[in-house]
C-alpha cells in the first residue's frame, strides 16, 4: 500500500537550531527523521554545528532515505552569519529542485532564536515553500523572561514575520499552545506531541536492598527550578532515599546548587552529576526508582516520557504536559512550588518498592502505546506537512 508520502511526493527538510548536542532539539530531530523515513518520507536534516555531530544525528545519517547536511561554523556572530547564508542557499536549491520534479517540499524549523533557522525559514517563504515552525518551548512566557531585550528585538525585527507566514506553528503541549496564542494574535497552533524512543539498558541486576534513587535529568538551569527541589527534599528528608541532579550546566549555577545542598544539610543525600551520554541513558533510568521534573516551564519534557518508558514513575509539575501520570496511575502532578514539590516527594517516597514498580510498569505501557514515533510521525505528516 502506498504511503501518504509516496502519494503526495512530499520531501521534508528538518532544520535544527544545532546539530551537536546529544539532547533536546537534536534528539527530537534525529528521531523524527528516522520515523519519517520509516513511513516513506524523503528527509534531509540541516543545521549548524561547531563540534562533531550529535550521536543521534550521526545515526540518522546512516539510515536510508535521510541526508544530513551540516555547516560547520563557530557559534560567534560571523559563524552564525555564514551558516545562515549557507542554509538559505540550500533551501533555495532544494526548492528549485522540488519545483522542477513536481514534489512538495516542506521546511520544518526547530528552534527560533539562532540566525540559521530564521534564514532557512525566510528563504523557504521567499521560494514559495511551506514552512512549519516548532519553537520547542522557546516562546513560552517563562522562557521569554530570560534575555528579554534581545529576544524582543529578534521577535519584532524578524521572528514575528516568520511566524505569521508559516503554514503551521507546532506546539508539543497544551501549555505551550496557550502561550503561543497569547503571544500572537490570531495564532492557532497545531498540537502534536513528540515521540518517545525507550532507552535501552544493558542487562544487569539491581540490588534488592539499599538506597532508593530519585533523579532529575536535564539542563541545570534556573528555569528548571532545581533550587526549589533541593528545599523540598530538605523538608521531606525521605529515609533511605538519595537524590541526583544530572545534566550539563554553567559552573556558577552548579556551584550555587552544591552550596545550597550543604547549607540545607542534605549534601550527604544529594549528588550533582555531569551529563549522561546518549548510549547510557537506559542504564541511567534503570538505576532510578523515581523521576522528578520540578520545572517552572517546559515544552514536551521528553525526559519524563523516557523515564516512564523505562518503567520509572514520575513526579512532574503542572508546567509540563504530563498530568496524565495521575489518571494513568504512574505518577504525581504538583504545582511548581516548594509546597507542591514537598507534597509530591512525600507521597512518592512513601510508596512501597513493589507498588512503585507497578506504577512504573503502567507508565511504560502508556508511553509505548501512545507515544511511538511511528504514530507521531504520521501525525506530523497529516497535520503539519499535508494539513
Amino acid at each position: 500500500m502506498a504511503t501518504p508520502a509516496a502519494s503526495f511526493g512530499c520531501r521534508v527538510i528538518l532544520v535544527s537550531s544545532t546539530l551537536e548536542d546529544d539532547g533536546g532539539i537534536p534528539v527530537c530531530v534525529g528521531q523524527l527523521a528516522e520515523a519519517l523515513a520509516g513511513i516513506g518520507v524523503a528527509v534531509e536534516i540541516a543545521g549548524q554545528h561547531a563540534s562533531p555531530l550529535a550521536a543521534v544525528i550521526g545515526r540518522a545519517a546512516s539510515r536510508s532515505g535521510i541526508t544530513v547536511t551540516g555547516f560547520r561554523q563557530p557559534w560567534h556572530p560571523l559563524g552564525q552569519w555564514r551558516a545562515a547564508n549557507s542554509l538559505a542557499a540550500l533551501v533555495r536549491r532544494r526548492a528549485t529542485t522540488a519545483a522542477r520534479e513536481g514534489q512538495r517540499l516542506v521546511v520544518h524549523v526547530h528552534g527560533v532564536w539562532v540566525a540559521p533557522v530564521l534564514a532557512a525559514a525566510a528563504a523557504a517563504e521567499e521560494s514559495g515553500v511551506d514552512v512549519v515552525i516548532s519553537p520547542h518551548g522557546m516562546l513560552r512566557e517563562e522562557a521569554l523572561r530570560k534575555s528579554p531585550i534581545r529576544k524582543r528585538l529578534v521577535f519584532e525585527t524578524c521572528l514575528r514575520r516568520r511566524l505569521a507566514a508559516a503554514q503551521a506553528i507546532h506546539a508539543t503541549a497544551p501549555q505551550e499552545a496557550a502561550d503561543l496564542e497569547r503571544l500572537l494574535s490570531g495564532c492557532r497552533p497545531k498540537l502534536v506531541p513528540l515521540g518517545v524512543v525507550p532507552p535501552v539498558a544493558t542487562p544487569s541486576v539491581r540490588p534488592t536492598e539499599g538506597v532508593r534513587e530519585a533523579g532529575y535529568l536535564g539542563r541545570i538551569l534556573p528555569i528548571k527550578n532545581l533550587a526549589a527541589l533541593l528545599v523540598a527534599w530538605s523538608v521531606v528528608r525521605p529515609a533511605g532515599w538519595r537524590l541526583s541532579l544530572t545534566g550539563p550546566g554553567d559552573a556558577q549555577i552548579v556551584g550555587r546548587l552544591r552550596r545550597q545542598a550543604v547549607s540545607l544539610g542534605i549534601d550527604d543525600s544529594v549528588r550533582i552529576q555531569p551529563p549522561v551520554p546518549l548510549a547510557a541513558l537506559g542504564d541511567y533510568y534503570s538505576g532510578l526508582d523515581l523521576f522528578i521534573l520540578p520545572s517552572r516551564s517546559e515544552a514536551f519534557a521528553l525526559t519524563v516520557g523516557e523515564a516512564l518508558a523505562c518503567g520509572v514513575p514520575a513526579v512532574v509539575t503542572t508546567a509540563a504536559p504530563w498530568d496524565g501520570v495521575v489518571s494513568r496511575a504512574c505518577g504525581w502532578c504538583v504545582p511548581p512550588t516548594v509546597e507542591g514539590l514537598v507534597a509530591g516527594i512525600r507521597a512518592a517516597t512513601a510508596v512501597p518498592p513493589d507498588a512503585l514498580a507497578a506504577m512504573g510498569h503502567r507508565g511504560a505501557d502508556w508511553v509505548r502505546s501512545d507515544f511511538s514515533w511511528d504514530t507521531i510521525a504520521r501525525r506530523h505528516l497529516a497535520e503539519l506537512y499535508l494539513g
